[in-house]
Protein backbone atom coordinates (compact mmCIF):
# COMPACT_ATOMS: atom_id res chain seq x y z
CA UNK A 1 0.00 0.00 0.00
CA UNK A 2 1.18 3.18 -0.75
CA UNK A 3 1.95 5.50 1.75
CA UNK A 4 1.38 9.46 2.23
CA UNK A 5 4.19 11.64 2.20
CA UNK A 6 5.18 13.02 5.62
CA UNK A 7 5.75 16.89 5.32
CA UNK A 8 8.46 19.00 6.93
CA UNK A 9 8.89 22.46 6.75
CA UNK A 10 11.63 24.53 7.75
CA UNK A 11 10.21 27.96 7.46
CA UNK A 12 14.14 29.73 7.52
CA UNK A 13 16.60 30.73 5.03
CA UNK A 14 18.43 27.73 3.79
CA UNK A 15 21.25 28.27 1.33
CA UNK A 16 21.54 24.64 -0.18
CA UNK A 17 24.98 25.31 -1.95
CA UNK A 18 26.75 25.12 1.44
CA UNK A 19 27.13 21.53 2.18
CA UNK A 20 26.62 22.23 6.20
CA UNK A 21 23.14 23.82 5.39
CA UNK A 22 22.62 20.83 3.72
CA UNK A 23 23.24 18.35 6.61
CA UNK A 24 21.50 20.20 8.94
CA UNK A 25 18.22 19.62 6.24
CA UNK A 26 19.18 15.77 6.23
CA UNK A 27 19.84 15.22 9.57
CA UNK A 28 16.15 16.55 10.62
CA UNK A 29 15.28 14.38 8.22
CA UNK A 30 16.43 11.66 9.51
CA UNK A 31 15.30 12.63 13.20
CA UNK A 32 12.12 13.10 12.16
CA UNK A 33 11.00 10.36 9.47
CA UNK A 34 8.86 7.39 10.03
CA UNK A 35 7.92 4.70 7.27
CA UNK A 36 6.64 7.34 5.08
CA UNK A 37 8.51 9.39 2.55
CA UNK A 38 9.80 12.80 3.03
CA UNK A 39 8.84 15.87 1.80
CA UNK A 40 10.89 18.47 3.09
CA UNK A 41 10.16 22.58 1.97
CA UNK A 42 12.93 25.68 2.72
CA UNK A 43 13.47 28.67 1.30
CA UNK A 44 16.81 29.98 -0.65
CA UNK A 45 17.14 32.74 -2.98
CA UNK A 46 15.56 30.97 -5.87
CA UNK A 47 13.51 33.03 -8.56
CA UNK A 48 10.76 30.46 -8.99
CA UNK A 49 9.87 27.00 -6.97
CA UNK A 50 12.56 24.79 -7.81
CA UNK A 51 12.82 20.83 -6.39
CA UNK A 52 16.03 19.15 -5.05
CA UNK A 53 15.37 15.65 -4.89
CA UNK A 54 12.60 15.29 -1.80
CA UNK A 55 13.36 18.90 -0.75
CA UNK A 56 11.08 21.82 -2.42
CA UNK A 57 12.82 25.25 -2.23
CA UNK A 58 10.54 28.23 -2.12
CA UNK A 59 11.76 31.76 -2.88
CA UNK A 60 12.82 33.24 0.35
CA UNK A 61 11.66 36.82 -0.68
CA UNK A 62 8.23 35.48 -0.76
CA UNK A 63 8.02 35.68 3.33
CA UNK A 64 11.49 37.22 4.43
CA UNK A 65 12.33 41.12 4.49
CA UNK A 66 15.72 40.43 6.27
CA UNK A 67 16.67 36.93 6.04
CA UNK A 68 18.93 36.26 2.75
CA UNK A 69 19.43 39.30 2.01
CA UNK A 70 22.54 41.19 1.29
CA UNK A 71 22.24 43.94 4.13
CA UNK A 72 24.94 46.14 5.93
CA UNK A 73 24.73 46.24 9.73
CA UNK A 74 22.66 49.39 9.98
CA UNK A 75 20.12 48.35 6.95
CA UNK A 76 19.70 44.93 9.24
CA UNK A 77 19.26 46.77 12.58
CA UNK A 78 16.72 49.51 11.22
CA UNK A 79 14.57 46.87 9.27
CA UNK A 80 14.71 44.41 12.76
CA UNK A 81 13.34 47.33 14.80
CA UNK A 82 10.53 48.04 12.16
CA UNK A 83 9.58 44.34 11.35
CA UNK A 84 9.54 44.55 15.63
CA UNK A 85 7.05 48.16 15.52
CA UNK A 86 4.87 46.24 12.90
CA UNK A 87 4.48 42.51 15.03
CA UNK A 88 3.26 44.83 17.92
CA UNK A 89 0.34 46.26 15.96
CA UNK A 90 -0.39 43.04 14.47
CA UNK A 91 0.88 43.54 11.18
CA UNK A 92 3.24 40.28 10.16
CA UNK A 93 3.89 41.64 6.43
CA UNK A 94 4.89 39.25 3.63
CA UNK A 95 4.79 36.13 6.63
CA UNK A 96 1.29 35.99 6.47
CA UNK A 97 1.86 33.97 2.72
CA UNK A 98 2.61 31.34 4.29
CA UNK A 99 -1.13 30.85 5.55
CA UNK A 100 -3.14 32.97 3.45
CA UNK A 101 -2.80 35.63 0.50
CA UNK A 102 -5.25 36.44 -2.54
CA UNK A 103 -2.38 35.79 -5.14
CA UNK A 104 -2.53 31.85 -6.55
CA UNK A 105 1.01 32.56 -6.64
CA UNK A 106 1.53 31.80 -2.88
CA UNK A 107 -1.25 28.34 -3.24
CA UNK A 108 2.02 25.68 -2.97
CA UNK A 109 3.36 27.41 -0.37
CA UNK A 110 0.40 27.79 1.65
CA UNK A 111 -0.83 23.84 0.44
CA UNK A 112 2.87 22.77 1.67
CA UNK A 113 2.50 24.44 4.82
CA UNK A 114 -1.41 22.69 5.62
CA UNK A 115 0.12 19.65 4.97
CA UNK A 116 3.44 19.72 7.05
CA UNK A 117 3.23 17.70 10.35
CA UNK A 118 6.24 20.41 11.60
CA UNK A 119 7.43 23.95 10.91
CA UNK A 120 10.77 24.37 12.41
CA UNK A 121 12.66 27.52 12.72
CA UNK A 122 15.92 28.35 13.89
CA UNK A 123 18.19 25.81 12.19
CA UNK A 124 22.17 26.76 11.96
CA UNK A 125 21.30 29.16 14.65
CA UNK A 126 18.76 30.90 12.09
CA UNK A 127 16.87 32.70 14.52
CA UNK A 128 15.42 36.58 14.91
CA UNK A 129 12.65 38.40 14.61
CA UNK A 130 11.18 36.89 11.27
CA UNK A 131 11.36 33.63 13.30
CA UNK A 132 9.23 34.98 16.36
CA UNK A 133 6.86 35.99 13.69
CA UNK A 134 6.67 32.39 11.86
CA UNK A 135 5.99 30.91 15.68
CA UNK A 136 3.07 33.31 16.44
CA UNK A 137 1.59 32.50 13.14
CA UNK A 138 1.66 29.25 12.87
CA UNK A 139 0.62 28.85 16.48
CA UNK A 140 -2.30 30.36 16.18
CA UNK A 141 -2.88 27.95 12.81
CA UNK A 142 -2.84 25.59 15.21
CA UNK A 143 0.21 23.70 13.88
CA UNK A 144 3.11 22.24 15.77
CA UNK A 145 5.92 24.57 15.69
CA UNK A 146 9.45 25.18 17.09
CA UNK A 147 12.97 26.06 17.93
CA UNK A 148 15.17 23.23 16.56
CA UNK A 149 19.67 23.78 16.95
CA UNK A 150 19.66 27.44 17.04
CA UNK A 151 22.80 29.12 18.27
CA UNK A 152 21.14 32.74 18.88
CA UNK A 153 22.29 34.44 22.61
CA UNK A 154 21.33 37.04 24.38
CA UNK A 155 20.48 40.00 22.21
CA UNK A 156 22.96 42.97 22.23
CA UNK A 157 22.79 46.18 24.16
CA UNK A 158 20.95 48.55 21.82
CA UNK A 159 18.64 45.64 21.05
CA UNK A 160 15.74 45.83 23.51
CA UNK A 161 13.10 45.37 20.74
CA UNK A 162 13.67 42.14 20.54
CA UNK A 163 13.22 40.86 24.27
CA UNK A 164 9.58 40.46 24.11
CA UNK A 165 9.57 38.88 20.76
CA UNK A 166 11.97 36.43 22.11
CA UNK A 167 10.12 35.60 25.13
CA UNK A 168 6.82 35.32 23.36
CA UNK A 169 8.47 33.16 20.72
CA UNK A 170 9.63 30.63 23.61
CA UNK A 171 6.66 30.49 25.39
CA UNK A 172 4.77 30.00 22.30
CA UNK A 173 7.32 27.10 20.53
CA UNK A 174 6.17 24.09 21.66
CA UNK A 175 10.05 22.37 21.63
CA UNK A 176 13.20 24.90 21.97
CA UNK A 177 16.30 22.89 21.20
CA UNK A 178 19.61 24.59 21.25
CA UNK A 179 23.19 23.20 19.72
CA UNK A 180 25.59 25.00 21.97
CA UNK A 181 25.81 26.16 25.81
CA UNK A 182 25.95 29.85 24.76
CA UNK A 183 22.86 30.43 23.26
CA UNK A 184 21.00 28.12 25.47
CA UNK A 185 21.63 29.85 28.69
CA UNK A 186 20.94 32.77 27.30
CA UNK A 187 17.77 31.89 25.68
CA UNK A 188 16.02 29.97 28.47
CA UNK A 189 15.59 33.06 30.82
CA UNK A 190 13.21 34.43 28.07
CA UNK A 191 10.63 31.55 28.74
CA UNK A 192 8.05 31.56 31.59
CA UNK A 193 9.41 27.61 31.86
CA UNK A 194 13.15 27.47 31.71
CA UNK A 195 13.10 23.82 31.14
CA UNK A 196 11.24 23.84 27.97
CA UNK A 197 14.56 24.67 26.85
CA UNK A 198 17.00 22.11 25.82
CA UNK A 199 21.00 21.53 25.08
CA UNK A 200 21.34 19.12 22.11
CA UNK A 201 23.45 18.10 19.52
CA UNK A 202 22.91 19.82 16.43
CA UNK A 203 20.55 17.73 14.29
CA UNK A 204 23.43 17.23 11.10
CA UNK A 205 24.77 14.41 13.84
CA UNK A 206 21.57 12.52 13.46
CA UNK A 207 22.89 12.69 9.55
CA UNK A 208 23.15 8.88 7.77
CA UNK A 209 26.10 8.94 5.90
CA UNK A 210 25.70 7.81 2.06
CA UNK A 211 26.87 4.30 1.41
CA UNK A 212 30.72 3.18 1.39
CA UNK A 213 30.23 2.31 -2.50
CA UNK A 214 29.00 6.08 -3.03
CA UNK A 215 32.32 7.47 -1.45
CA UNK A 216 34.35 4.59 -2.93
CA UNK A 217 33.44 5.41 -6.46
CA UNK A 218 34.38 9.13 -5.91
CA UNK A 219 37.56 8.91 -4.86
CA UNK A 220 38.75 6.09 -7.01
CA UNK A 221 38.56 8.32 -9.46
CA UNK A 222 41.31 10.30 -8.64
CA UNK A 223 45.21 8.74 -9.89
CA UNK A 224 46.30 10.31 -7.13
CA UNK A 225 44.30 8.95 -4.13
CA UNK A 226 44.42 5.26 -5.45
CA UNK A 227 48.36 5.56 -5.95
CA UNK A 228 48.18 6.96 -2.01
CA UNK A 229 45.98 4.12 -1.43
CA UNK A 230 47.95 1.56 -2.97
CA UNK A 231 51.26 2.92 -1.09
CA UNK A 232 49.43 2.62 2.35
CA UNK A 233 50.09 6.46 3.19
CA UNK A 234 47.45 7.61 5.24
CA UNK A 235 44.48 10.07 4.21
CA UNK A 236 44.10 13.15 5.68
CA UNK A 237 40.52 15.33 4.32
CA UNK A 238 40.97 19.02 4.71
CA UNK A 239 38.29 21.63 4.81
CA UNK A 240 39.61 25.27 4.37
CA UNK A 241 37.50 28.77 4.39
CA UNK A 242 38.03 32.14 3.29
CA UNK A 243 34.64 33.51 4.91
CA UNK A 244 32.60 33.23 7.74
CA UNK A 245 33.82 33.52 11.71
CA UNK A 246 36.94 30.28 11.41
CA UNK A 247 37.79 33.01 8.61
CA UNK A 248 37.37 36.24 9.91
CA UNK A 249 37.99 36.45 13.40
CA UNK A 250 41.33 34.45 12.51
CA UNK A 251 44.45 35.77 11.65
CA UNK A 252 43.92 39.38 13.13
CA UNK A 253 47.08 41.17 13.17
CA UNK A 254 47.12 40.44 8.88
CA UNK A 255 46.41 43.22 6.79
CA UNK A 256 42.99 42.73 4.93
CA UNK A 257 44.68 43.18 1.33
CA UNK A 258 46.81 40.27 2.55
CA UNK A 259 44.59 37.77 4.64
CA UNK A 260 44.27 35.28 2.09
CA UNK A 261 47.66 34.57 1.34
CA UNK A 262 48.49 34.60 5.08
CA UNK A 263 46.02 32.56 5.66
CA UNK A 264 47.03 29.85 2.99
CA UNK A 265 50.68 30.07 3.81
CA UNK A 266 50.10 29.06 7.38
CA UNK A 267 47.69 26.57 6.57
CA UNK A 268 50.16 25.05 3.81
CA UNK A 269 53.03 24.86 6.10
CA UNK A 270 51.29 22.82 8.73
CA UNK A 271 49.91 20.10 6.10
CA UNK A 272 53.41 20.32 4.74
CA UNK A 273 54.52 19.52 7.99
CA UNK A 274 52.28 16.58 8.36
CA UNK A 275 53.42 15.28 5.06
CA UNK A 276 56.78 15.62 5.47
CA UNK A 277 56.92 13.85 9.18
CA UNK A 278 54.37 11.06 8.48
CA UNK A 279 53.63 10.95 4.25
CA UNK A 280 49.97 11.27 4.66
CA UNK A 281 48.17 12.36 1.79
CA UNK A 282 46.31 15.68 1.68
CA UNK A 283 42.66 15.48 0.14
CA UNK A 284 40.85 18.91 0.26
CA UNK A 285 37.03 18.32 0.28
CA UNK A 286 34.95 21.25 -0.69
CA UNK A 287 32.12 22.15 1.72
CA UNK A 288 30.73 24.77 -0.26
CA UNK A 289 30.94 25.74 -3.92
CA UNK A 290 29.37 29.55 -4.14
CA UNK A 291 29.12 32.25 -6.42
CA UNK A 292 31.04 34.58 -3.92
CA UNK A 293 33.54 32.36 -2.30
CA UNK A 294 34.45 28.70 -3.35
CA UNK A 295 36.10 26.52 -1.04
CA UNK A 296 37.84 25.32 -4.53
CA UNK A 297 39.38 28.70 -4.94
CA UNK A 298 40.33 28.45 -1.44
CA UNK A 299 42.39 24.80 -0.99
CA UNK A 300 44.06 26.29 -4.77
CA UNK A 301 45.49 28.95 -2.81
CA UNK A 302 46.53 26.50 -0.09
CA UNK A 303 48.04 23.99 -2.50
CA UNK A 304 50.16 26.92 -4.23
CA UNK A 305 51.55 27.71 -1.01
CA UNK A 306 52.37 23.80 -0.27
CA UNK A 307 56.46 22.97 -1.06
CA UNK A 308 55.54 19.49 -0.93
CA UNK A 309 55.82 17.16 -4.18
CA UNK A 310 52.16 17.05 -6.48
CA UNK A 311 51.67 13.54 -5.77
CA UNK A 312 50.56 14.24 -2.15
CA UNK A 313 47.42 16.18 -2.46
CA UNK A 314 44.35 15.99 -4.55
CA UNK A 315 41.59 18.40 -4.78
CA UNK A 316 38.42 16.88 -5.04
CA UNK A 317 36.29 19.92 -7.44
CA UNK A 318 32.52 17.89 -7.96
CA UNK A 319 29.97 19.67 -5.90
CA UNK A 320 28.97 16.62 -3.81
CA UNK A 321 26.04 16.15 -1.70
CA UNK A 322 26.25 16.01 2.03
CA UNK A 323 25.68 12.34 2.72
CA UNK A 324 28.69 11.62 0.22
CA UNK A 325 31.04 14.00 1.35
CA UNK A 326 30.62 12.26 5.27
CA UNK A 327 30.68 8.78 3.85
CA UNK A 328 34.29 9.87 2.51
CA UNK A 329 34.89 11.43 5.61
CA UNK A 330 34.49 8.16 6.96
CA UNK A 331 36.78 6.62 4.55
CA UNK A 332 39.75 9.30 5.75
CA UNK A 333 42.14 8.56 8.67
CA UNK A 334 42.18 12.21 9.48
CA UNK A 335 40.60 15.22 9.32
CA UNK A 336 41.92 18.62 9.55
CA UNK A 337 39.02 21.28 9.57
CA UNK A 338 37.77 24.75 9.05
CA UNK A 339 34.21 24.23 7.85
CA UNK A 340 32.55 23.29 11.74
CA UNK A 341 30.28 20.81 10.05
CA UNK A 342 33.29 18.63 8.47
CA UNK A 343 34.41 18.41 12.25
CA UNK A 344 30.46 17.29 13.19
CA UNK A 345 30.60 14.93 10.37
CA UNK A 346 33.92 13.52 11.80
CA UNK A 347 32.53 12.72 15.39
CA UNK A 348 29.43 11.32 13.82
CA UNK A 349 31.64 8.43 11.88
CA UNK A 350 34.75 8.09 14.10
CA UNK A 351 37.64 10.28 12.31
CA UNK A 352 39.93 11.65 14.33
CA UNK A 353 40.16 15.33 13.20
CA UNK A 354 41.79 18.64 14.34
CA UNK A 355 39.38 21.93 14.12
CA UNK A 356 41.03 24.94 13.18
CA UNK A 357 38.84 28.33 14.14
CA UNK A 358 39.32 30.79 16.92
CA UNK A 359 38.13 32.38 20.15
CA UNK A 360 34.84 34.23 18.86
CA UNK A 361 33.55 30.55 17.35
CA UNK A 362 31.08 29.73 19.81
CA UNK A 363 29.45 27.51 17.50
CA UNK A 364 32.77 24.85 17.50
CA UNK A 365 33.62 25.71 20.65
CA UNK A 366 30.50 24.87 22.10
CA UNK A 367 29.63 21.77 20.02
CA UNK A 368 32.76 20.26 19.07
CA UNK A 369 34.56 21.58 22.49
CA UNK A 370 32.18 21.34 25.12
CA UNK A 371 29.16 18.94 24.09
CA UNK A 372 31.41 16.17 22.47
CA UNK A 373 34.73 16.88 24.82
CA UNK A 374 36.93 17.64 21.96
CA UNK A 375 38.48 20.72 23.42
CA UNK A 376 41.97 19.38 23.08
CA UNK A 377 41.35 18.86 19.24
CA UNK A 378 40.39 22.56 18.45
CA UNK A 379 43.62 24.79 17.53
CA UNK A 380 42.61 28.69 17.46
CA UNK A 381 44.27 31.26 15.26
CA UNK A 382 43.58 34.29 16.38
CA UNK A 383 47.20 35.03 16.51
CA UNK A 384 48.33 31.84 15.57
CA UNK A 385 52.22 30.36 15.83
CA UNK A 386 52.85 28.04 12.78
CA UNK A 387 55.54 25.78 14.87
CA UNK A 388 53.23 25.16 18.18
CA UNK A 389 50.47 24.63 15.81
CA UNK A 390 52.18 21.98 13.39
CA UNK A 391 53.60 20.28 16.20
CA UNK A 392 49.71 19.96 18.27
CA UNK A 393 48.70 18.91 14.73
CA UNK A 394 51.44 16.00 14.69
CA UNK A 395 50.98 14.81 18.38
CA UNK A 396 47.20 14.60 18.05
CA UNK A 397 47.42 12.60 14.49
CA UNK A 398 49.91 10.47 16.21
CA UNK A 399 47.07 9.99 18.55
CA UNK A 400 44.22 9.03 16.48
CA UNK A 401 43.58 5.49 17.29
CA UNK A 402 42.96 6.96 21.15
CA UNK A 403 40.42 9.23 19.80
CA UNK A 404 38.81 7.17 17.67
CA UNK A 405 37.95 5.27 20.42
CA UNK A 406 36.69 8.24 22.67
CA UNK A 407 34.35 8.95 19.54
CA UNK A 408 32.72 5.80 19.60
CA UNK A 409 31.91 6.78 23.46
CA UNK A 410 30.86 9.95 22.37
CA UNK A 411 28.73 9.05 19.40
CA UNK A 412 26.45 6.99 21.11
CA UNK A 413 25.94 9.44 23.75
CA UNK A 414 24.76 11.91 21.23
CA UNK A 415 22.69 9.64 19.35
CA UNK A 416 20.95 9.16 22.47
CA UNK A 417 20.12 12.77 22.94
CA UNK A 418 19.04 12.73 19.46
CA UNK A 419 16.37 10.00 19.37
CA UNK A 420 15.27 11.97 23.15
CA UNK A 421 14.76 15.06 20.96
CA UNK A 422 13.02 13.50 17.97
CA UNK A 423 10.72 12.07 20.96
CA UNK A 424 10.37 15.20 21.76
CA UNK A 425 9.13 17.27 18.73
CA UNK A 426 6.98 14.56 17.62
CA UNK A 427 5.10 14.68 21.04
CA UNK A 428 6.33 11.89 22.71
Amino acid sequence: MKLNPQYILIADYVPLANKGEEAIIRGIEDMLRDERPVKIGLFDNVEEITHQDNITIFPSSWIFCVSGKALSSVQYHFRNILISLQMRLGCYSKLTNLISSSSPKYRPLQDFFKRSEYILVGHNGVFGVESCGIIHLTKKAGKRVGILGSGQGLPLRGRFYLKWLYARAMNESDFCVFREHHSYENMKQFSREPAKAVLAPDPAFAMRPALTESAVEVLNSYALYRDARQAGRSIVAVTVREKGITYSRSFLKAEPSQKIGVHAEFVAKVLDYLIQQRNVFVLFLPHAIERDKSDVDTARHVAEAMTCEPQSYEIVQEDLGARVLKSIIRECDFVIGERAHSIISSVSVTTPFVALTNTSDFRTHGIIGLMCRCEEQIIDMDFPDVERTRVKVLSIFDHRQAIRKCLEDTTKDLSKRLEDVSAMIKGG
